[in-house]
């Protein structure tokens, strides 16, 4: 009987060791170069859970651990969220849009393995916006803009043509995203009646916005998203903001007011009242030349999202997340 009991146990010890050596021969793939970790996927529940610091900080997410609480905070820019052991649900926060938070619900609940926080794949792409699966014992974690076709229009802000580019960012500024904040952010009222966008000479992805003659915020392309790094409440609203902008006459700033020692293409749309459209160019010493002026009633010069000539100098391919300006 007693070579019975022992054979049984050997084999469920070699079903163990099985089951965990498969287990370890997951890897983890981000943007297309492996994650090295003590800490390997694992599948619960037929469900592939990760090791929630080594990915987030790959990602360029910070990671907090709270051992009186057994709960984790993963921070990136303006989110936040807050993973607690035992949990199925994950405390989601964004300090650019505060009522979005909410408690959302997790496919599996929150691991703690070999003294490591373990969390579902789909939680990085839902919280942090990339592409995730999990296939052939490979799991991947991929840019979200990888792979687009041509014609889409993230793909299209990314490489397509200048004017198309910098068009679909001033007329529908929600294609870049709910906004990515590396400050707490800076705000104006309710309603934003104008807005005027300072594009440098030959770029798209990175630009100055004004927000009713107030808030000017400095926006990056930044590891796969854009994210407003920078941002300045204006000294005096009823003033000129070119002219406050480039004296740095600031009543409230996150950091150091970026200098951009080129040109920039100037464009400004109001709706209030008399819908307004103008674009000009202002030169590095701030001079501004207005090219184009538009109104309900008249037409002067040309509108439009380009200087004459002017070639672009980023090239960020679809399938790549890296930026390049010669």
């Amino acid at each position: 009987m007693k070579k019975i009991v022992s054979a049984f146990a050997i084999m469920a010890m070699m079903c163990f060791s099985s089951s965990a050596i498969a287990a370890d021969k997951i890897s983890i793939m981000v943007k297309n170069k492996q994650v090295q970790t003590d800490s390997a996927p694992v599948v619960v529940q037929g469900k592939v859970l990760i090791p929630l610091r080594a990915v987030s900080e790959s990602l360029g997410a910070i990671v907090e651990w709270n051992q009186q609480q057994k709960t984790a905070v993963v921070s990136k820019w303006s989110k936040r969220a807050s993973l607690t052991v035992g949990k199925k649900t994950a405390r989601v926060e964004n300090l650019a849009a505060p009522e979005l938070s909410a408690d959302k619900s997790l496919d599996v609940s929150v691991q703690l393995i070999s003294s490591r926080v373990y969390v579902p794949l789909r939680f990085i792409s839902e919280q942090l916006g990339y592409t995730v699966d999990y296939k052939n014992n490979i799991v991947s974690i991929r840019s979200p803009y990888e792979g687009l076709p041509k014609e889409n229009f993230f793909a299209q802000i990314l490489s397509g043509d200048l004017g198309r580019s910098r068009s679909i960012i001033t007329v529908n500024n929600s294609a870049y995203g709910l906004r990515n904040y590396e400050n707490p952010p800076l705000k104006t009222g309710a309603f934003v009646t104008n807005e005027a966008y300072l594009f440098p000479e030959g770029e798209a992805l990175r630009f100055f916005m004004i927000e009713d003659n107030e808030i000017i915020t400095y926006y990056e392309y930044k590891d796969d998203f854009f994210v407003a790094t920078w941002q300045g409440r204006l000294e005096d609203k009823a003033g000129n903001a070119i002219d406050q902008l480039y004296a740095d006459k600031f009543k409230e700033r996150t950091g150091p007011t970026p200098k951009i020692n080129k040109p920039f293409f100037y464009r400004y749309y109001s709706g209030y009242g008399n819908s307004v459209w103008r674009c000009g160019r202002i030169d590095v010493d701030g001079k501004f030349t207005e090219t184009g002026y538009k109104d309900e009633t008249q037409s002067i010069g040309t509108i439009s999202f380009v200087f004459p000539n002017e070639v672009r100098k980023e090239v960020i391919p679809v399938s790549q997340t890296s930026l390049k300006i010669p």
